[in-house]
């Protein structure tokens, strides 16, 4: 027997089929899309590779084949329609097949035993201290040479945080290998809580869908019908936050189970609550399969090997679930489709939107995208007929919709008022604790963006050619359009009303923080962000504390922003509004809205009024407008003349190429060659920007420069665009490393 196999190679070259014999002994365990180890090329190491196809062996063959040495794996969860999927996602996001095939694999290798229990109260965690691209960018350039060693990171690079005894067991790896990667910088290793085993210890009642709102109704009964007639269909439900999408997600599952079919349900990382998981563990109990990133590899492979025995008819999780090896799907929801995070920005870089959509169109199932703020290339596709839309304007329960404040900061600087609270946020909040309600306060930062703004009247420095905000690099005292690189040198008055009272935003939560305790010395308060929830459960368990009522102020990121429900918020503010607005790349307003509406969506839930103060120094802002009039139809308007104006996304298709090095110059050099490739013998059909750095040129010790493509890529535009990246990795300096984003969410 020929096993056909593809090898695990980050060569462009060596990406390919290649023809093995299989021993007599392994005949029986060979299998399509099963892992094997393999002697290739001249390399003592023996490398890993997947089985693709199987064929009877060759008569009279013209060359000796080498044969399998191992095979892997027990089961094989990569069938020919997953095969096919790794062709679509390698051919579309720019990457080899067996990265494509990666993402379909259960966490670990070789160990066939679950990792042992833990007695401590913490465990161990192992996650990249350094990008993807650096590390393989090391190992090709034989910086790292030791195979045990390149074994541990590849791993990582596809599993995060993972408890080091299931590295040890699951990779067959000493704890010295370890040791030696984080002393070289390539990991980093955290205590975290032990992870809580949702379903193990998950008491909850069992529960009985709900007689329907009337909204509810048209919406279950026309997704419905798709799915008793198991055709392809994308369907949004656009319903505003507390409208009860949840329950018409459970009622259209239980629709698909009687069908003889299965679901996966898609959460964003951040939602991924113990409050997510009890609904739908207390409607359909042990039917559900749980998988996200901060499982433990050997959860995640007992969930996958559920999954793929057929055992479970239901898969939640996050972004990853996608690939979960279930078969006869015939319903995939996506909820609060608008967020960021299933847009994956680690190689392969692609969309789950678009994955979801591919696999849906496969096996005649029904695609549902659920949010209040849908993003704006699917509502984009619900003008233009291919996706059927459902709108739920109204909270269940006959809950109202909060009253929406906007809080002008000019007025505040008039009055003296130097806080980032405002003078009216500042009594809203002790109005609440008096009535013994509580407060969240809402602050989207992301770390290390910066941006010019006027004090004295708001006025943000934006691009004249772009329409957005240009970064302010402070060492040159430079503003910086990240998309056509125009530049604005010593930028000291302000245009629109002549103050010299020009600064650059920046405004965290921990300061945030200090500052209200420093206000409010006598209340409680909890802070959720990246940094108060690295272990697995902590983000539960301050939700909960919230809760329950013990604390006056919760703040924090986008993490707080949806999927919570918390019945004694009255009050939300809204801090740092202008930053959100001024964020540059062509999706800043989009992500202002989505946030701002969804934020505010938190006060009010249940039979108390709620109330959103919004701080900002641009009253005007059209999407300061729609939020205050609930109105998202308004924001899309405005926001697709914009896109189409300028030429972005859905106009036109963004290809962004980083080429990364050790060596600022060689880096310079190989972004002018990819430039001029690019440009060679284009006859207008895309544009291509020339090399500039992003806002952190240098990054882990490596320099990064961008080549940005504007384009609408059709076949003959692809094939032209893989035909020069072919090109310009024989002529790349060895020391530079090249990866490629479409449609990138953050420039």
């Amino acid at each position: 027997m020929i096993a056909k196999i593809l090898i695990n190679t980050s060569v462009n070259s060596l990406n390919k089929v290649y023809d093995y014999l299989v021993p007599k002994s392994l005949e029986n365990d060979a299998e399509i899309g099963k892992r094997v180890q393999v002697s290739f090329g001249r390399g003592k190491n023996l490398e890993e590779g997947i089985i693709v196809k199987l064929e009877e062996d060759i008569e009279n063959p013209k060359y000796k084949l080498k044969e399998i040495t191992a095979i892997l794996d027990d089961v094989s969860y990569i069938n020919p329609n997953r095969l096919k999927l790794a062709k679509y996602i390698a051919y579309i996001y720019f990457c080899n097949v067996y990265d494509a095939l990666k993402l379909m694999l259960p966490p670990g290798t070789k160990s066939k035993n679950s990792s042992k229990s833990l007695d401590t109260k913490k465990d161990s965690v192992v996650s990249l201290a350094k990008s993807s691209d650096e590390i393989m960018q090391d190992i090709e350039t034989n910086v790292i040479k030791s195979a045990k060693q390149i074994q541990l990171l590849s791993f990582l690079m596809y599993n995060d945080y993972v408890l080091i005894n299931d590295i040890i067991e699951g990779l067959s790896i000493s704890r010295s290998v370890i040791n030696t990667a984080q002393k070289n910088g390539y990991i980093k290793i955290d205590k975290v809580e032990k992870e809580v085993d949702f379903l193990k210890d998950l008491e909850v009642e069992k529960s009985y869908p709900l007689e329907p709102t009337d909204e509810q109704k048209v919406v279950i009964d026309g997704i419905s019908k798709h799915i008793y007639d198991e055709e392809y269909k994308q369907c949004l439900i656009h319903g505003v936050t507390g409208s009860g999408k949840t329950e018409v997600y459970l009622q259209l599952i239980d629709r698909v189970l009687t069908q003889g079919r299965k679901a996966i349900v898609l959460v964003p990382e951040i939602s991924l609550t113990y409050q997510t998981v009890e609904r739908f563990v207390a409607r359909f109990g042990n039917d559900v399969a749980i998988l996200h990133s901060k499982m433990t590899i050997s959860k995640r492979k007992e969930e996958y090997k559920r999954i793929k025995s057929g055992k479970v008819n239901i898969v939640i999780g996050a972004r990853s679930a996608i690939f979960a090896p279930i078969d006869n799907v015939g319903l995939i929801i996506i909820d609060e489709e608008h967020d960021t995070s299933y847009y994956s920005q680690t190689k392969p870089k692609y969309s789950t939107k678009d994955i979801a959509a591919y696999i849906c169109k496969e096996a005649n199932a029904v695609l549902v995208l659920g949010s209040a703020t849908p993003e704006i290339s699917t509502y984009n596709k619900v003008i233009n007929g291919t996706v059927e839309l459902y709108e739920m304007k109204n909270r269940a329960a006959n809950a109202k919709l909060p009253e929406i404040e906007i809080v002008d900061l000019k007025m505040d600087k008039v009055m003296g008022n130097t806080s980032n609270i405002s003078i009216r946020l500042k009594e809203a909040i002790l109005d609440n604790i008096k009535n013994k309600e509580q407060t969240m306060l809402f602050l989207n930062k992301r770390g290390y963006n910066s941006y010019l703004t006027c004090k004295q009247c708001g006025y943000v420095f934006n691009c004249p050619n772009c329409d957005v905000a240009m970064t302010y690099h402070k060492t040159n005292n430079l503003l910086l359009c990240h998309y056509c690189s125009h530049v604005e040198k010593n930028v000291h008055i302000c245009p629109k009303c002549g103050s010299e009272e020009i600064s650059s935003y920046n405004l965290g939560t921990e300061k945030l923080e200090e500052e209200l305790r420093e206000l409010y010395p006598q209340i409680s308060i909890l802070r959720m962000d990246a940094d108060t929830t690295v272990a697995r459960d902590s983000q539960q368990k301050i939700l909960d504390e919230f809760k329950n009522g013990n604390a006056d102020v919760l703040i924090g990121t986008q993490m707080i922003s949806k999927g919570h429900d918390m019945p004694n918020v009255t009050l939300v503010g809204i801090i740092g509004t202008d930053a959100l607005l001024a964020m540059n790349d062509f999706s800043s307003s989009e992500r202002a809205f989505s946030n701002i509406y969804q934020v505010s969506g938190r006060a009010g839930r249940s039979t108390k009024p709620g109330k959103v103060l919004i701080q900002t120094s641009d009253t005007e802002n059209y999407i300061i407008e729609a939020v205050k009039n609930n109105s998202y139809k308004d924001f899309f308007e405005k926001e697709i003349e914009y896109r189409k104006t300028f030429g972005y996304p859905p106009f036109i298709d963004i290809l962004l190429f980083e080429i990364s090095g050790a060596n600022l110059q060689d880096v310079k050099l190989d972004a002018e060659k990819l430039y001029n490739i690019l440009n060679y013998g284009n006859k207008n059909e895309y544009r291509v920007f020339s090399p500039k750095s992003p806002y952190i040129q240098k990054l882990n010790n490596r320099f990064r420069i961008n080549v940005m493509v504007k384009a609408r890529l059709n076949t003959k535009i692809y094939s032209d665009v893989y035909s020069k990246i072919k090109e310009y990795n024989t002529k790349k300096k060895k020391n530079t490393n090249l990866s490629i984003t479409r449609n990138p969410i953050f420039i």
